[in-house]
C-alpha cells in the first residue's frame, strides 16, 4: 500500500493455521475527532482475539464491522470473543457463509475436535453489492469453489481481500465439502480480470501479491 493511500491496512497472523487477519481503516483521520476512535473493519478474525483487540486499541480504533470471506473454522474462530468485547460491531458475510459458519460440521471445526458455531451475522451481503463500512467503499464478489458462498472484498481502488480463493502463486484447496476446483479457477480469473492490474491482493494465508503478478505467473491461472 502506497504511503499516500487513503487507506491503512494492518496485517496480523492469527490462529494455529496462520490466517492473515486484516484491520482496515481510513488514513489521516484524527482519532481525537472521532468519538470512540477511528472506525475500522476487521477481515477474518480467525483467532488470537487478544492480539487483534490490542492492535485495535493501540491504534486508537473503534471496531465497526467484521467481514467474513468464508466459513472455515480457521477464519471465524475469534468472532465470538470479539463480539463479547464489542457487541455493537456488525458481522457481515454472504447468506451461505452465515449458514455454514453456524454449523460445526460445515465450518469444519467438528473435524478437528473443537466444534463451535459462529454467532449470527447481522448483515447479509450479496454478490456484486456495494456497501460502506468504516467510512470506506467496498464491493462484495462471490467466488465459490473453495467454500460455497465465499466472498472476496474489493476496497475501492485500493485492495482486494481474497480470503482463500487466490494466494501468491496458488489458489485455494477444493477438496473440502462443497469444493469445486474448476469453478474456483473460473471465478478467480473473472474476478482478477475485472480489476486494475496494480491492485494489491491480501490473501487469507501467506504474503500479499498483486493482480498483475497472479495473472502473469500463477500456474493455476495460466
Amino acid at each position: 500500500m502506497a504511503d499516500d493511500s487513503p487507506v491503512r491496512i494492518e496485517t496480523l497472523e492469527v490462529g494455529d493455521l496462520a490466517v492473515r487477519c486484516y484491520i482496515v481503516f481510513a488514513a489521516g483521520v484524527d482519532a481525537g475527532a472521532a468519538p470512540g476512535g477511528v472506525p475500522c473493519v476487521v477481515v477474518d478474525p480467525g483467532g488470537d482475539t487478544d492480539v487483534i483487540m490490542a492492535r485495535i486499541l493501540r491504534l486508537g480504533l473503534n471496531l465497526e464491522t467484521i467481514l467474513l470471506t468464508h466459513a472455515h473454522a480457521d477464519h471465524i474462530g475469534g468472532i465470538e470473543a470479539i463480539l463479547e468485547l464489542r457487541p455493537e460491531a456488525e458481522l457481515a458475510c454472504s447468506a451461505e457463509t452465515a449458514r455454514r459458519a453456524s454449523d460445526p460440521l460445515l465450518n469444519l471445526s467438528a473435524f478437528v475436535g473443537v466444534p463451535f458455531a459462529a454467532p449470527k451475522a447481522g448483515r447479509i451481503l450479496v454478490d456484486g453489492e456495494t456497501f460502506t463500512a468504516a467510512g470506506l467503499s467496498w464491493r462484495a464478489a462471490e467466488v465459490p469453489g473453495h467454500d460455497p458462498g465465499e466472498m472476496a472484498f474489493i476496497l475501492g481502488n485500493d485492495a482486494l481481500f481474497s480470503g482463500d480463493v487466490v494466494f501468491a502463486g496458488s489458489v485455494g484447496r477444493s477438496d473440502f465439502p462443497g469444493g469445486d476446483g474448476e469453478l474456483l479457477v473460473r471465478g478467480v480469473k473473472k474476478l482478477l480480470n475485472s480489476l486494475s492490474p496494480d491492485m494489491p491482493i491480501y490473501p487469507g494465508h501467506g504474503p500479499a501479491t498483486t493482480v498483475r503478478r497472479e495473472l502473469a505467473a500463477n500456474p493455476f491461472l495460466l
